[in-house]
């Protein structure tokens, strides 16, 4: 069973750029660059029955975004009347190739594999036919195609489940602390900008969490929470637009209740 029902493209330039990264995978070649499958020209020049070409793997591909609003009788119809035609393109081509591959948007169709197989042996040159359903299959276990061209298909990450004395558990304390955080860094600029340098939140970051054991703020155990707001809350008074303020009487911060009513000084 497929893993992603994913919605064929609908503009063909982004169709031969997927098909053509699809087949950088699958050769295994350098993916997305673009340096072994390569588009073929553009649009506009004579094309020669193909988009998509490697003289490594001696591969041409021919790309066909079909509407798939129409009945599968006329598209069908259409494929083989496409694949007659390129087929008599191709044999002007100026460089040699071991196998023709023609993809769509059009699903597998037993129809269009038929013919294929039934004119293989005509042609010096092997012939198959990748319908939307394959491709689909190609692209399920490849993240990066389905980053770049399914974005939306891409599971959200779950979010973390923190242990329940973190501090992440309770979003009150929690912002309470960062609103401390991020004052103190802001005051702290203020006087180093007169020196001409620059508040290290890294490194005040890493002190906080080696001070309190924890790997990131939401996992600092809550039973530290009064004496991570008095350390917070004690660094901003000593800045020195905080004693300026404890001077002219007035406050550095708001308390933990007036915060979670919203009142920030």
């Amino acid at each position: 069973m497929a893993k992603y029902q994913l919605p064929p493209l609908k503009n063909e330039t982004e169709f031969e750029e997927f098909v053509c990264d699809l087949f950088n995978s699958i050769e295994k070649t350098d993916s997305y660059t673009n340096l072994e499958f390569q588009t073929f020209g553009v649009k506009g020049q004579e094309q020669k029955g193909i988009d998509i070409f490697s003289s490594k793997a001696e591969t041409v591909i021919q790309c066909k975004l079909k509407s798939l609003r129409r009945k599968d009788s006329l598209l069908q119809k259409e494929l083989l009347q496409d694949i007659e035609k390129d087929l008599l393109k191709v044999q002007h081509l100026d460089f040699c190739f071991k196998r023709f591959v023609f993809t769509s948007t059009f699903r597998d169709d037993a129809v269009i594999q038929e013919y294929i197989m039934s004119i293989k042996k005509d042609f010096p040159f092997d012939i198959s036919y990748l319908g939307w359903d394959t491709l689909s299959k190609y692209v399920e276990d490849n993240i990066e195609i389905l980053k770049k061209y399914f974005p939306k298909l891409i599971p959200k990450k779950p979010k973390p489940d923190f242990p329940d004395n973190a501090l992440g558990k309770d979003l009150e304390k929690k912002n309470y602390i960062s609103y401390l955080i991020k004052r103190y860094g802001e005051w702290k600029q203020l006087e180093l900008s007169r020196k001409g340098e620059k508040f290290n939140w890294p490194s005040f970051n890493k002190h906080l969490m080696n001070k309190y054991r924890a790997s990131g703020i939401n996992y600092i155990n809550i039973n530290y929470f009064e004496n991570l707001v008095d350390y917070l809350q004690g660094r901003i008074d000593k800045t020195i637009f905080g004693k300026n303020n404890i001077r002219k009487g007035s406050r550095n911060y708001s308390s933990f209740d007036e915060h979670s009513n919203g009142i920030k000084e």
